[in-house]
């Protein structure tokens, strides 16, 4: 889904009477860490001393786009001399590293002085409004890198998610209130450009416009790695699905969205007889996030996940209901990626259940049935609030299988780190997305960057 590497600019600033050379040497290392972790790395290696020089750098260092600039003092420096330059880049996403002083390297003879400039120039970036991260600590401290590498991330997805264009058909389903967006404030606050100009109706049209013998290529394809329960093939809702899917890609190709949310609740189920599901679970495999019932902030937390995880992390949109006897249950009425099972079984191609369509009689289309993996997930959903700002609200949790427990569905019982009833007070929808895999930290440094309000167990920050 996204192939392109974190790219960091550093800029070492310093004062002439007082040289960087021995700073230099342990910045060197901390940059040589960063490299490791697949980090492009923008650096000139020199100190810069005037604000001139300065300016000039960071001007230079721009036209490479960086995701974040990283400011570092290597030694005392006024801060006039940085934070008149820091003007180029005011709207970036910047980071305050300094060094702490040390006894040892003291002794040795070297008394850094970056702690200093560090320290005043923090205070004065905070006064002057620029919005930035600070990071004291030498490069083998604990867990400083990590640190860099979250904000770094978060920096890179930022950058990523105001070129992003999302695919939506039709709007929101059933009435679902949290599935209704607003469009400006989406731009306004993430730069993602919700693209609103197909429906159902084209969609069906590219179906009907389709060479049967790519149609045929996807359904054996299908066949080939899924155990395909008879019934989809008779009642045609397989052949439709993967009309579906190709003409969805076909959509996905010409608007370039990077993911996609359609309504599905009842076109597609009651008239068209045939639910997105499938193709929505196979794209979010191929790396489109998909969602359906036009929820978008779904789809925005999707693809924030998506992007801030490790690209082989499986990812799963679900609603979620909070159990009497502990616990939440989760499960999709039929929308599931097939990387999310425990790879011990095939996944089962299922037809879908009658009960949700607008009569509760007569419907299509085919869901994917399968034990899911077990394990530590991350959690999460973005909603606004009745002013309309956004809110992230997440945490860690467990996830585990407990096979069908209604209609073939596939459903797991999700465990929140904490409590259950704090978990719910704070749910914002029907619909959550989880990860397998430690997100907390980059999710926070992300809701900073955006000043969204983050909900985590039983408290909020800003």
């Amino acid at each position: 889904m996204n192939n392109s590497k974190l790219k960091a600019a550093v800029v070492l600033v310093s004062h002439t009477r007082e040289p960087s050379n021995f700073s230099m040497s342990l910045l060197d290392n901390g940059i040589d860490r960063l490299k490791k972790q697949n980090i492009d790395i923008l650096f000139n290696h020199r100190p810069l001393t005037a604000d001139g020089e300065i300016r000039e750098e960071i001007i230079k260092l721009k036209s490479n786009d960086p995701d974040v600039y990283i400011i570092f003092p290597g030694n005392w420096i006024e801060p006039p001399v940085v934070c008149h330059p820091l003007e180029e880049i005011r709207h970036e996403k910047i980071l305050l590293w300094g060094f702490p002083e040390s006894l040892e390297l003291i002794r040795e003879g070297h008394f850094l002085g970056s702690a200093s400039a560090y320290s005043v120039l923090r205070n004065g970036m905070s006064q002057m409004g620029f919005k930035f991260k600070a990071v004291l600590g030498f490069p083998d401290d604990g867990d400083v890198i990590k640190e860099l590498i979250d904000f770094i991330t978060a920096g890179h997805v930022s950058q990523l998610m105001k070129r992003l264009k999302l695919g939506l058909i039709g709007y929101l389903s059933m009435g679902i209130y949290t599935s209704s967006f607003d469009q400006q404030k989406i731009r306004k606050v993430f730069g993602t450009e919700i693209d609103c100009s197909s429906d159902s109706y084209i969609l069906h049209k590219k179906m009907q416009e389709l060479e049967k013998v790519k149609v045929t290529e996807v359904e054996n394809e299908l066949k080939g790695r899924c155990s395909v329960d008879e019934r989809v093939i008779k009642n045609g809702s397989l052949e439709k699905s993967a009309m579906m899917y190709i003409a969805l890609k076909k959509k996905i190709e010409e608007g370039g969205w990077k993911g996609l949310t359609v309504k599905c609740q009842h076109e597609f189920s009651t008239y068209l007889k045939c639910t997105a599901c499938l193709p929505l679970s196979l794209l979010t495999d191929e790396g489109i996030m998909c969602t359906d019932e036009g929820d978008a902030h779904a789809l925005i937390t999707m693809v924030i996940m998506k992007y801030l995880s490790k690209q082989d992390s499986p990812i799963y949109f679900g609603d979620i209901y909070k159990l009497r006897e502990g616990g939440f249950l989760m499960g999709h009425c039929g929308l599931s990626p097939h990387s999310c099972p425990n790879n011990e079984k095939k996944v089962t191609l299922l037809p879908q259940n009658p009960r949700i369509s607008k009569d509760g009689k007569t419907t299509g289309g085919v869901i994917s049935h399968y034990d899911f993996k077990e394990g530590p997930v991350t959690i999460g959903r973005i909603e606004n609030d009745r002013d309309g700002n956004y809110i992230f609200h997440f945490c860690r949790g467990n996830v585990k299988p407990v096979g069908s427990m209604l209609h073939g569905i596939s459903t797991l019982i999700f465990t929140p780190e904490g409590n259950d009833d704090t978990f719910e007070e704070n749910q914002l929808a029907n619909h959550y997305i989880f990860i397998y895999e430690d997100l907390i930290a980059r999710l926070e440094e992300f809701c900073k960057i955006h000043e969204l309000r983050i909900v985590k167990q039983g408290f909020a920050e800003i």
